[in-house]
C-alpha cells in the first residue's frame, strides 16, 4: 500500500508541475518574441513482479523434492517524472507596428538576434529596441544590440532621437544592414544554431548556449522592419492542457486518499480481529 502512495504522489506532483508550467506560458502569451516551454513526461522505473513458489513432488506418496518456480506475474509501475522541459521554437506571429526600430525574424525559427548582455553575449527573438541618448541600439532592458563585427550598433544621436518617436530616417534591410539617412552604419548580427536544444532560457527572453549548440550566421531569415513577433503560446491548446492537468491532479489525489484509507483501515481493525 504504501508503494502505491508514493506512485500516486508521483503523479500528482507531475501533474502540478504541468499545470505551473503551462500557466507560464499563459502568462506570456503577450510578451514579445516568448518561446512556450514544453513538458515532456515518461514513466518512472517499472519492475517485473514474479510469483514465487514451490511445485510438490509429480509421484502421489513420493517424498520428491519440490521444484522452486518462478511465474512473472506482469510489469509493476512506480509512476511518472519529468524527463525534460525543452522550449518550442516554433516562430510566432507576426504583428504590424510601424515602429522602425521593432524588428522581427521570419524564414528561419533557429535563428536569433544577438545581445550584450552584463552576463555576456546572448540571443533572443524579442526585436523590440530603442536607441538610447547615445545612439547605441538596445533592447528594452538595456542591452546592446551587436553587429557583424561584434560591436553595438551604433546610430548618429539626432537621427536616433527622431525615431524614438516613429519618424523615418533609418531603415533596416532584410538582410540586417542598418542604413541611416542613405549611410549604411551596420548589419545586424544574426546568428542561427544547429541545435536549439543546447539553448537555455536565462530571462528577459534571452537564451545562453549550454553544451554544443553550434552557432553560426544564420542563412534564410529575413529581418522585418516595422514588425514584432508575438508568442508562440497557444491559448486554446494551453486551457485545454491546464484543464486535463487538474483532472489528472485530481485523479492521483483521489488515489492517495484512498490508499490511506485503506492502510488506516488495516491498522485499525485488521490488528483487531482474532
Amino acid at each position: 500500500m504504501v508503494r502505491g502512495l508514493y506512485t500516486s504522489a508521483s503523479g500528482a506532483l507531475v501533474a502540478q508541475s504541468t499545470a505551473d508550467n503551462i500557466a507560464s506560458n499563459l502568462a506570456n502569451v503577450n510578451t514579445t518574441g516568448f518561446k512556450q516551454t514544453l513538458m515532456q513526461i515518461e514513466a518512472a522505473p517499472s519492475f517485473n513482479i514474479f510469483r514465487i513458489q514451490t511445485d510438490p513432488g509429480q509421484v502421489h506418496n513420493n517424498p520428491l523434492p519440490g521444484v522452486p518456480v518462478a511465474q512473472y506475474v506482469g510489469p509493476l509501475g512506480t509512476g511518472s517524472l519529468i524527463h525534460d522541459t525543452p522550449t518550442s521554437f516554433e516562430e510566432g506571429p507576426l504583428q504590424a507596428t510601424g515602429n522602425p526600430f521593432d524588428l522581427a525574424l521570419s524564414g528561419n525559427s533557429s535563428a536569433f538576434f544577438t545581445v550584450q548582455t552584463p552576463n555576456g553575449v546572448r540571443y533572443t527573438r524579442n526585436g523590440e529596441f530603442v536607441a538610447d541618448s547615445q545612439g547605441v541600439l538596445r533592447t528594452q532592458d538595456g542591452d546592446a544590440v551587436l553587429s557583424t563585427t561584434g560591436q553595438p550598433i551604433q546610430l548618429s544621436l539626432g537621427v536616433a532621437a527622431a525615431n524614438t518617436q516613429g519618424q523615418p530616417g533609418v531603415t533596416i534591410g532584410t538582410d540586417g544592414t542598418v542604413t541611416q539617412n542613405g549611410i549604411s552604419v551596420g548589419q545586424l548580427q544574426i546568428t542561427q544554431f544547429a541545435s536549439t536544444l543546447n539553448l537555455r532560457p536565462e530571462g528577459a527572453n534571452n537564451f545562453a548556449i549550454s553544451g554544443n549548440a553550434g552557432p553560426g550566421p544564420a542563412t534564410g531569415v529575413s529581418v522585418q522592419q516595422g514588425f514584432l513577433e508575438k508568442s508562440n503560446a497557444n491559448v486554446i491548446r494551453s486551457m485545454v492542457d491546464l484543464i486535463t492537468a487538474e483532472r489528472w491532479f485530481d485523479a492521483n489525489e483521489k488515489s492517495i486518499k484512498t490508499q490511506d484509507d485503506a492502510t488506516n483501515q488495516a491498522i485499525t481493525q485488521v490488528a483487531k480481529t482474532q
